[in-house]
């Protein structure tokens, strides 16, 4: 046996084994079972991390190994020490990788979700300003910011034209706020001047934007109509977070796997001993239910409404592909959302599944059911996030907000 263990190894068991002999004689013990859980107990009243103990345990068992005795590891009574000693230190002060997403940070990702696009403003702000102030869409992509005044109950529009060798007319065209309507021409004008238009009212990375696609943008009937991804994306949110899914479990997740309930919706998830009970949200604008059947109302436009089809499908813009989404493209919709929302912190898909859990330790709700909903096999993890709950402190979602 001692030249199986390299010299090196076999150095560095003797400091600790006359560490251990050396509480041996302070407190008049013998070598047994009883005393090495003693020692092991005062590793641990010296604040050492389970994996630092356990290391020292083996470097003891080496020493008996050496000698030809049994490993103190596999005495009952040393068993039963580290297994108290690992589950009663669940997670230490450091935490996870990601930041959980509370149920107000998930809030406002959707309403991230529900803001009009680059286009859909421009295409807004263009219309107005075509039926209100009769600009063509040449005189509308040619539009400085020199040309606007942005007032608090109106705006402004100097257009300049030239016809040959005449002098240059200008004339000043006037449009009347309309608060509390989603046509005020003044929010709409003010919308366009974080797009990066740089002089151009309608620019787009400091250039002048293209004629031929600000014509056919102006044609849509509807131009803040939120896009595909939009409207999968706010669904997608509500039920990851409400049903804790984890990223297997939404990648599988199939239309008919989701029902209505009189009092919310049930899904069936693969995998889950049971069903899963969603109840509907008080803010309409938050109900699961709600963004789930306008999905499915987009999805019957597209041909693409059927029970064994996927739940939730890659979309580009307008366009959806009849394929489940990756790991990967649930990770990057939530970190986009999150980002869009000026959330701080690292997201990805789990931080759903971590925020519900969180959010339901914050509200006191009880272990069980924390645990039942979220199918785990036992309690252990929910006193993980417990401790995590009660280290980061109520500061956490504040922070979160910008707050």
């Amino acid at each position: 046996m001692p030249d199986l263990v390299a010299p090196e190894r076999a150095a560095r068991a003797r400091p600790e084994v006359a560490a251990y002999l050396a509480f041996l004689r302070r407190f008049e013990l013998d070598d047994s079972a009883e005393a090495v859980v003693l020692y092991l107990a005062a590793l641990d009243g010296r604040d050492l991390k389970g994996r630092a103990i356990r290391e020292r345990l083996q470097l003891i068992d080496l020493d008996r190994r050496l000698r030809g005795l049994a490993p103190w590891h596999q005495d009952p009574d040393v068993k039963t020490f580290l297994r108290g000693l690992f589950s009663s230190k669940p997670v230490g002060e450091k935490h996870s990788h990601y930041d959980p997403l509370y149920l107000e940070l998930v809030h406002a990702m959707v309403d991230a979700c529900r803001t009009p696009t680059e286009d859909g403003r421009r295409a807004l702000a263009g219309m107005l300003l075509r039926d209100g102030a009769g600009l063509s869409v040449s005189a509308l992509s040619r539009l400085r910011w020199s040309d606007v005044w942005v007032g608090r109950d109106r705006v402004e529009i100097n257009v300049t034209t030239k016809v040959g060798r005449g002098p240059a007319r200008t004339v000043t065209h006037q449009l009347n706020a309309r608060r509390g309507t989603t046509d005020c021409p003044v929010a709409a004008i003010r919308t366009l001047r974080p797009l990066g238009g740089g002089e151009f009212v309608f620019g787009i990375d400091g250039r002048q934007f293209d004629v031929n696609k600000l014509s056919r943008m102006l044609t849509q009937p509807e131009p803040t109509a939120p896009m595909a991804n939009q409207v999968r994306d706010a669904a997608l949110l509500l039920i990851g977070y409400a049903a804790c899914l984890r990223t297997n479990e939404a990648k599988v997740l199939r239309q008919s796997d989701v029902e209505r309930h009189d009092k919310g919706m049930v899904l069936t998830i693969a995998g889950r001993s049971r069903l899963t009970f969603i109840p509907s949200a008080p803010d309409p604008a938050y109900d699961p239910w709600t963004a789930w059947d306008r999905w499915l109302g987009l999805l019957e436009q597209r041909g693409l409404r059927a029970p064994d089809g996927h739940a939730f499908m890659p979309s580009t813009g307008s366009v959806i592909f009849d394929k489940p989404l990756h790991e990967s493209g649930l990770n990057k919709i939530v970190h986009d959302w999150s980002d869009e929302a000026g959330l701080s912190g690292r997201h990805v898909w789990t931080s759903l599944r971590t925020g519900m859990m969180r959010t339901a330790v914050r509200n006191e709700a009880r272990s069980y059911s924390i645990a039942a909903h979220a199918d785990l096999v036992s309690l252990a993890s929910v006193a993980r996030h417990e401790r995590r709950e009660n280290l980061l402190g109520d500061g956490n979602v504040a922070g979160r907000l910008g707050l």
